[in-house]
C-alpha cells in the first residue's frame, strides 16, 4: 500500500511539473485583399487569399480610421486550409506614392490575440508590408507581404 501510495505522489508531482511549452513558427507569404460590401462595417472589410505558411483566406475590419484615411485600426482573422484560426488586432499606415491619385503603400503590424486549433492561445506578431490601389467608387485592393513569429503551446516551430 505504501508503495502505491509513493508512486501515486511521485506522478502527481512530475505532472504538476509539465507544463505546455510554448514554440514559435515564422509565418510568411503573400495576401491579396479586396475590399467588400459591408454595410454593418462602416469602416469597411476586405476578404483575401492567403498564400505561404497561413495558406487559406482572410478578412479584416477596420475599427477605427483617422480623418485623413492613412491611419487605421482592424480586427483581422486568417482561416487555413486546414480550418486553424488565427486572430489579431492590426495597426495601418498608409502613405500616398507620389504621383498616384490611387496608389499607397501599406505598413501594418498585427498583434496576435490567439485563435482556434493549433492557434489556440497563439501569440506573437506579424508585419505587411504592401501596396493599397483604390478605386473611384470606393472599391479597392490590398496585395501585402506578411512576416512574423507566431508562438502557442500548439505550434510546432518546424513545418505547418
Amino acid at each position: 500500500m505504501k508503495r502505491n501510495t509513493t508512486i501515486a505522489l511521485c506522478l502527481a508531482l512530475l505532472g504538476t511539473g509539465i507544463e505546455a511549452r510554448a514554440e514559435c513558427k515564422l509565418v510568411r507569404g503573400s495576401d491579396v485583399e479586396t475590399i467588400i460590401p459591408s454595410p454593418n462595417d462602416p469602416f469597411g472589410r476586405t476578404l483575401g487569399i492567403v498564400n505561404g505558411v497561413l495558406n487559406g483566406a482572410s478578412s479584416a475590419v477596420v475599427t477605427s480610421l483617422s480623418p485623413d484615411g492613412l491611419h487605421a485600426t482592424s480586427s483581422d482573422v486568417f482561416v487555413t486550409n486546414g480550418g486553424d484560426i488565427l486572430t489579431a488586432t492590426g495597426a495601418v499606415t498608409l502613405s500616398p506614392v507620389p504621383g498616384s491619385s490611387s496608389e499607397l503603400t501599406e505598413n501594418a503590424t498585427l498583434t496576435i490575440t490567439g485563435g482556434s486549433g493549433k492557434y489556440a492561445g497563439a501569440t506573437g506578431t506579424i508585419t505587411l508590408v504592401g501596396k493599397a490601389v483604390f478605386d473611384s467608387s470606393g472599391g479597392g485592393t490590398f496585395d501585402v507581404i506578411y512576416q512574423g513569429s507566431v508562438c502557442g503551446p500548439n505550434i510546432k516551430a518546424e513545418g505547418n
